[in-house]
């Protein structure tokens, strides 16, 4: 084993909820048990890398097995965060709007012509076949924004560019409360819970 400093476990977050409408209780209880489980088996493939051998000292067959466990590792550590970016922005009062003279409704205007037409072509992402994520990015040099769906948690990820608002389309997060047909209700119901606040706090 070597001498490095162990880096310190990820700490699993809680979210306040309780204001969400449209997704049940059992839906939401279920969605941050496998956040949970996201947090546990990052931290486990973590103190698994601790264990080996520095840079220069692995032998072949040492570095096939790390080489594994780093790219499970990006899936792994990449569903903490974007879960993390996902609940926290959840649960705004209803019929809210973001904050008409922010930089988030700024960049709307600049990027999109406004909030409906940015919030219609969420919509139209979220329709997009298989699992994975709605993204909102923005680029800090300009303040543009841009829409993406993210494959499972790492392909489609857009480098360089900042996560403003995240919304989970994997079946989990919406199966209980919603048919696979209704994946445009489901996203619907997500931008009637955001906390805009949040939104523009990432903006910053």
């Amino acid at each position: 084993m070597n001498s490095r400093v162990a880096r310190a476990p990820l700490k699993k977050r809680t979210f306040e909820l309780n204001g969400v409408r449209g997704l049940s209780a059992e839906a939401l209880e279920l969605h941050l048990g496998l956040y949970e489980g996201y947090v546990t088996e990052s931290n486990g493939l973590l103190q698994q890398l601790e264990e080996f051998p520095r840079p220069g000292e692995l032998r072949a067959t040492d570095k096939l097995i790390r080489d594994g466990l780093v790219r499970r590792l990006a899936f792994e550590r990449n569903g903490v965060i974007w879960h993390e970016l996902f609940f926290e922005s959840l649960g705004g009062a209803a019929g809210s709007k973001p904050a008409s003279n922010g930089v988030f409704a700024e960049a709307l205007d600049v990027s999109f012509g406004g909030i409906e037409t940015w919030k219609a072509d969420l919509i139209e992402l979220a329709q997009t076949r298989g699992v994975g994520w709605v993204v909102t990015f923005q680029s800090p040099n300009d303040n543009r924004l841009l829409n993406a769906w993210v494959d499972d948690h790492t392909r489609g990820v857009l480098a360089g560019l900042k996560p403003i608002a995240v919304f989970d389309l994997w079946e989990h997060a919406y199966l209980l409360d919603f048919k696979p047909s209704q994946r445009k209700e489901y996203m619907a119901t997500l931008l009637d819970n955001v906390k805009w606040p949040m939104i523009e706090a990432r903006c910053r």
